[in-house]
């Protein structure tokens, strides 16, 4: 085999630095990710450096042998659950986690194979192979020329017409379809999840199993900001197809404006959204009605599935409803003109072109009707708002009283879960927390620092307010963690705010095998920010113990 570069997989003649990429053969790979130059599957793939990572593992590029191609690697590797020790292939799994780890990697597995299936598709990336090898499991896909969509969007002006992008959004709907009908969803589709190949095809990225895309469960979500919806960032809450409509819509709205919408825990339910006046005008009506339909901010008023996502962004309602009308119309005129005899001289074609023609006449007078009596259905969608403009309607409304309409409380300087818990069933309001808790040398960890809508504001009866929490002081001591069980010290360094994960597996002569030698890179009284990642060692016992040497 040719000498690879381990960063890009082009043959570079064995350059210490590689003049396609600039990938520093001497680099080594850090723990707990594969080692470079590291082949599996019995020498079919070769792994080379590690592109990125998330809570649910790794990818790298990777040069298939079969192929003579270069790949992308995906270790499934939740964080927390899983470490490996630098240098070494083998995957050491947290004690008392077993459980968990089978339970999330037969989703993982079950969620890649479905994907796989969609191999077909041009917006999904093909998966070759999926199997199991180190203790955790791998998928291998395409590798292709691509950049990313923002700098797609930049390189034409900051944004793209209407035309430009039904060509190439297309595709990503049916994708987005066929996902959910395997049964499974996407959850993170956003600009940054969307690459341009070299073809000018949209490629979707981003794949993870849901834990990851969801508040209340034992990963940190990750979640993509002004694409997730406001379900995504609720404890518990069920996602569906609804929730990927709004990701999706998101993107679009990016694509066609150059922004994205705020974030969907800041925007009132029914709230506007700003759309430049040029783009707005430049937009047909029924783009603007699909992309209103996607962006609701409650789950139940979007629309609900991709193929009615698909027609709205078609066609106009009522040239959709003419020209349903006419195609019905003329088979059915059509199959009485072959079976009807003439009548006095009026051939059968005659009465069957009458009648399409006077159904169309009937269609759209009823479309001028319905459009007079639903102006905001075309031009006034309720959820935008001209950024230069405002509208009368809006403030007239300002001064209108309402009796459905009740006063936001004050819930800066109050204990959050004070709040929750004291909210019942019937209270005109209901209180979420922003994904994002803010630092404060004024309120204590667990207060609120700042809501929307603000206080004494008035909004109809069951407004969502959404709380910012105080993180407390940005910078904490780290706590004495040597020789500690592993989970006596990730409690210690959870309930100082901090996010323990498994550093190097280390030989030590005075702690014993298992337990904690102490942080990769910190001291015990050291300081580090709040929500820090704190790596820490574990002892594998004396040098040239059994378990010391066997941890491969």
């Amino acid at each position: 085999m040719a000498q690879l570069c381990l960063g890009c997989m082009k043959e570079n003649q064995g350059e210490a630095v590689c003049p396609f990429c600039g990938f520093d053969s001497s680099s080594e790979q850090p723990a707990p990710f594969l080692p470079l130059g590291v082949e599996l599957q019995d020498g079919k793939y070769l792994v080379g450096r590690k592109i990125d990572n998330n809570a649910e593992g790794a990818r790298y590029i990777g040069y298939s042998k079969m192929t003579s191609q270069p790949v992308i690697i995906h270790e499934f590797m939740p964080a927390g659950i899983c470490g490996r020790a630098k240098g070494k292939t083998n995957v050491v799994i947290r004690g008392g986690y077993e459980d968990r780890y089978n339970e999330i990697n037969d989703k993982f597995l079950s969620y890649y194979r479905k994907v796989a299936n969609l191999k077909d598709l041009s917006a999904v990336a093909p998966i070759y192979d999926i199997f199991t090898e180190n203790g955790v499991s791998y998928t291998v896909e395409e590798f292709f020329d691509s950049i990313p969509f923002t700098e797609f969007i930049e390189r034409r002006g900051g944004n793209v017409d209407w035309n430009t992008a039904r060509q190439l959004f297309m595709p990503v709907i049916s994708a987005l379809s066929a996902m959910h009908q395997a049964g499974i969803g996407h959850y993170a589709v956003s600009p940054e999840n969307i690459s341009v190949t070299a073809s000018g095809k949209l490629r979707l990225g981003g794949f993870a199993i849901d834990d990851i895309r969801r508040s209340g469960t034992n990963f940190e979500p990750e979640l993509m900001d002004g694409c997730a919806a406001m379900e995504q960032y609720m404890d518990s809450a069920d996602l569906s197809e609804a929730t990927d409509i709004y990701g999706f819509t998101a993107t679009l709205f990016y694509a066609l404006t150059g922004r994205l919408p705020e974030n969907s825990c800041d925007r009132k339910v029914g709230g506007k959204l700003p759309i430049p006046t040029a783009v707005f005008k430049r937009l047909p009506s029924h783009v603007v009605t699909a992309l209103a339909g996607g962006l609701q901010v409650s789950p139940k008023k979007r629309i609900q599935d991709f193929e009615e996502m698909r027609t709205q962004l078609s066609a106009a309602p009522t040239v959709k409803a003419i020209r349903t009308e006419a195609d019905r119309s003329a088979r059915q005129s059509e199959a009485a003109s072959r079976y009807t005899p003439k009548k006095g001289g009026v051939p059968g074609y005659a009465w069957a072109t009458l009648s399409i023609l006077a159904c169309m006449l009937v269609l759209i007078v009823a479309g001028i009707v319905w459009v007079k009596q639903n102006p905001s259905s075309v031009a006034n969608i309720p959820i935008f708002t001209n950024v230069d403009e405002k509208s009368k309607e809006e403030e007239s409304s300002e001064t209108s009283v309402d009796p459905n309409m009740t006063s936001v409380p004050n819930l800066v300087g109050k204990d959050y879960n004070d709040v929750v818990a004291k909210i019942s069933s019937d209270s005109d309001y209901t209180v979420i927390k922003a994904n994002e808790e803010i630092f404060s040398d004024k309120y204590a960890e667990g207060i609120i620092v700042s809501q929307s809508p603000e206080p004494d504001m008035k909004a109809g009866r069951g407004v969502i307010v959404v709380v910012t929490v105080s993180k407390g002081y940005s910078n904490r001591e780290l706590p004495v963690i040597s020789g500690q069980t592993l989970d006596a010290a990730v409690k210690a360094l959870n309930d100082q705010g901090f996010i323990a994960s498994p550093g190097n597996f280390i030989s030590s002569d005075t702690v014993e095998e298992g337990k904690v030698i102490g942080y990769e890179n910190y001291n015990a009284g050291d300081l580090a920010p709040y929500g820090s990642k704190i790596n820490i060692n574990i002892s594998t016992g004396p040098e040239g113990s059994s378990s010391s040497s066997s941890s491969n």
